[in-house]
């Protein structure tokens, strides 16, 4: 299990709930950084696509634990599991992505997030790293159709690949405490 200094990492930013924001201000809604600073993130795999969230918002990561299924939940939640006295769901990434199941693996892991109060596992296929990104890597997500996906908040340019930067309040289920109750 690993876990994750809070010093000189920013929290992140209110849920914004249906506001539609634009360039600057949607990618730093809900991230640990101002627009134009530097960011450090802690990248993973989810099938064969990486992507990363602000270290801000990374509790800790631990194995997988079988998590308990719960009636009339979002079918990305897999259920829920106890962290020390803190009943949190477990959220699917690849099924909350639109990926799919994840298929299961010796190499998942659940990396803990919180926003605010709310406090959720994300299984993962794997963690990669934790770096900083320089502030001109970081871009708005490009417009897709009329709608940018609220699960973005950007995407991130380094020397060998693009990674996109997920938005861990829109990823969270909408009464993250109605589940844990």
């Amino acid at each position: 299990m690993f876990t994750f200094s809070r010093e000189g990492v920013a929290k992140t930013a209110p849920r914004t709930g249906d506001d539609r924001l634009e360039g600057d201000q949607a990618m730093s809604r809900n991230v640990a950084y101002t627009a134009g600073e530097d960011l450090q993130i802690l990248s993973f795999e989810v099938g064969a696509q990486t992507y990363c969230v602000p270290v801000g918002a990374v509790r800790e990561i631990r194995g997988v634990t079988p998590a308990t299924p719960l009636p009339d939940a979002p079918p990305y939640v897999r259920g829920v599991i106890n962290l020390r006295g803190q009943v949190m769901p477990v959220i699917d990434l690849s099924e909350r992505l639109g990926k799919g199941v994840a298929a299961d693996s010796a190499r998942q892991v659940i990396i803990v997030v919180e926003n605010h109060t709310d406090v959720a596992g994300l299984l993962v296929d794997a963690v990669c790293d934790s770096f900083i990104v320089k502030a001109d890597a970081i871009s708005p997500p490009p417009p897709l159709g009329e709608e940018a996906s609220p699960l973005v908040s950007a995407v991130i340019t380094t020397e060998t690949t693009m990674v996109v930067l997920l938005a861990v309040d829109a990823i969270l289920p909408e009464r993250t405490a109605a589940l844990a109750a």
